[in-house]
Protein backbone atom coordinates (compact mmCIF):
# COMPACT_ATOMS: atom_id res chain seq x y z
CA UNK A 1 0.00 0.00 0.00
CA UNK A 2 1.35 3.73 -1.26
CA UNK A 3 2.06 5.57 1.70
CA UNK A 4 1.58 9.66 1.88
CA UNK A 5 4.70 11.76 2.76
CA UNK A 6 4.39 15.70 3.49
CA UNK A 7 6.06 16.43 0.46
CA UNK A 8 2.65 14.81 -1.73
CA UNK A 9 -0.87 17.05 -2.10
CA UNK A 10 -4.42 15.87 -2.65
CA UNK A 11 -3.82 15.62 -6.30
CA UNK A 12 -0.74 13.16 -5.99
CA UNK A 13 -2.87 10.09 -5.19
CA UNK A 14 -4.13 8.33 -7.66
CA UNK A 15 -8.34 8.30 -7.90
CA UNK A 16 -9.92 5.48 -5.40
CA UNK A 17 -12.30 5.22 -2.69
CA UNK A 18 -10.17 6.14 -0.09
CA UNK A 19 -9.33 9.46 -1.82
CA UNK A 20 -12.61 9.73 -2.00
CA UNK A 21 -13.40 9.49 1.57
CA UNK A 22 -10.35 11.90 2.41
CA UNK A 23 -11.89 14.28 0.08
CA UNK A 24 -15.55 14.40 1.75
CA UNK A 25 -13.97 14.62 5.07
CA UNK A 26 -11.84 17.27 3.93
CA UNK A 27 -14.66 19.12 2.53
CA UNK A 28 -17.43 18.62 5.51
CA UNK A 29 -19.04 21.69 7.74
CA UNK A 30 -16.81 21.94 10.89
CA UNK A 31 -19.18 21.21 13.63
CA UNK A 32 -20.97 24.19 15.33
CA UNK A 33 -20.23 23.38 19.10
CA UNK A 34 -21.75 25.64 20.87
CA UNK A 35 -25.28 24.41 19.18
CA UNK A 36 -23.95 20.37 19.95
CA UNK A 37 -23.31 21.57 23.47
CA UNK A 38 -27.11 22.79 23.54
CA UNK A 39 -28.23 19.23 22.39
CA UNK A 40 -26.14 17.51 24.75
CA UNK A 41 -27.56 19.42 27.51
CA UNK A 42 -31.35 19.00 26.68
CA UNK A 43 -30.38 15.12 26.45
CA UNK A 44 -28.75 15.21 29.52
CA UNK A 45 -31.74 16.82 31.27
CA UNK A 46 -34.60 14.61 29.77
CA UNK A 47 -32.45 11.51 30.56
CA UNK A 48 -32.22 12.60 34.22
CA UNK A 49 -35.59 12.86 33.99
CA UNK A 50 -36.12 9.79 33.22
CA UNK A 51 -34.20 8.28 35.72
CA UNK A 52 -36.13 10.41 38.29
CA UNK A 53 -39.26 8.86 36.68
CA UNK A 54 -38.37 5.22 36.70
CA UNK A 55 -36.50 5.55 40.48
CA UNK A 56 -40.06 6.60 41.77
CA UNK A 57 -41.91 3.90 39.86
CA UNK A 58 -39.70 1.30 41.52
CA UNK A 59 -39.87 2.77 45.52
Amino acid sequence: MASINRYQTINDIPASKGKDVLLKILNSPKADFSKLQKIAVEYEKKALEMIKAESKENK
